[in-house]
């Protein structure tokens, strides 16, 4: 990676934790936010602060935006796993949340 390349960052689950996620990587210089992604509808959500791409689907999110470098996964525990290892699959960086 160049180093001015930014860290391409997306994330899962847009609850309280996922916007704060979110929040950390719109804002540091290393980072840029490219994706957020959540099953309820982006009015819902309460993420109008954010001005990137939604999407309902995490399939859909990594077929769309193939050159994300790190996805955060915040959603509930259970969804850890199979979300992860999706992701793992597409060859993204993966952090989670919360112990899975």
């Amino acid at each position: 990676m160049k180093q001015t390349d930014k860290i391409r960052f997306a994330v899962i689950g847009c609850g309280h934790i996922g916007k704060r996620h979110a929040a950390i990587a719109q804002f540091n210089s290393e980072f840029e936010l490219v994706a957020l992604c959540d099953v309820a509808p982006k009015e819902n959500l309460g993420i109008g602060d954010f001005d990137v791409s939604f999407f309902q689907d995490i399939e859909i999110m990594l077929k769309s935006i193939t050159d994300i470098d790190v996805i955060s996964i915040c959603t509930p525990n259970g969804l850890h796993t199979s979300q992860a290892a999706l992701c793992l699959e597409h060859k993204k960086h993966v952090v989670v949340e919360k112990p899975m």
